[in-house]
């Protein structure tokens, strides 16, 4: 199910019940489960950084506990290890984290409990590129959204991110919401990327139908 972002600009009916203090702001009363896009991060791509983080941890932690290694090296390895261990936690936090969207909100349930907010209440919209290579032509986007002190932070590996970007976009300009010159710099470069994909998939329709 894709959400459509445009569809919240529709009035409410006029005679709609106030919500209730604790509403669930992803579906309001009558708001069905087909209304509502379950977003996760797919399986195939954590498990490899689940078997780094612990294949690292090993070889470190064994390092640091070899008797006659030199104390610096075994300093270094449990220093290591300990990076390791974060990243095992943070690796196997996303793994097990869901969002759950609709036009209405947005709910994150994880190891660390969950939180929501609805999208009126939206009050900064960040997002950063963080490269793996010096060219930056590899690495991913990381999203931050912000309900006052609530935070809600999705990476570009999570499956229908764009769906989630998309939304939050058009409900940041919605509620008027200022972007640095850096979101603004990636929202441009993710425009840019999009156009370049559909303008690929119709060369290859076009191709396509001539050699029929």
């Amino acid at each position: 199910m894709a959400i459509r972002p445009r569809n919240h600009i529709e009035a409410e009916p006029v005679d709609a019940p106030e919500a209730a203090p604790n509403a669930d702001p992803v579906k309001p009363a009558g708001v069905g489960d087909s209304d509502v896009q379950m977003m996760s991060y797919p399986p195939k791509l954590m498990a490899p950084d689940l078997a780094k983080s612990i294949v690292g941890l090993l070889i470190c932690g064994v390092i640091a506990l070899i008797p006659d290694m030199l104390e610096i090296i075994q300093w270094t390895a449990a220093g290591l290890a300990l990076l390791f261990v974060f990243y095992f936690a943070r690796t196997l936090i996303r793994f097990q984290s869901k969002l759950f969207v609709s036009e209405y909100g947005i709910r994150l349930s994880s190891l660390r409990g969950g939180t929501a907010f609805a999208w009126p209440e939206l009050s900064k919209f960040r997002l950063r590129y963080f490269s793996t290579k010096r060219d930056g032509n590899k690495g991913w986007f990381e999203l931050t959204l912000h309900a006052g002190e609530t935070k809600i932070v999705a990476e570009s590996t999570l499956d229908g991110f764009d769906d989630l970007l998309e939304i939050s976009r058009d409900w940041a300009k919605d509620n008027q919401l200022l972007v640095d010159d850096v979101t603004r710099t990636n929202l441009m470069r993710m425009d840019e990327a999009e156009t370049l994909v559909q303008a690929a998939a119709a060369e290859r329709t076009n191709g396509g139908a001539k050699r029929t």
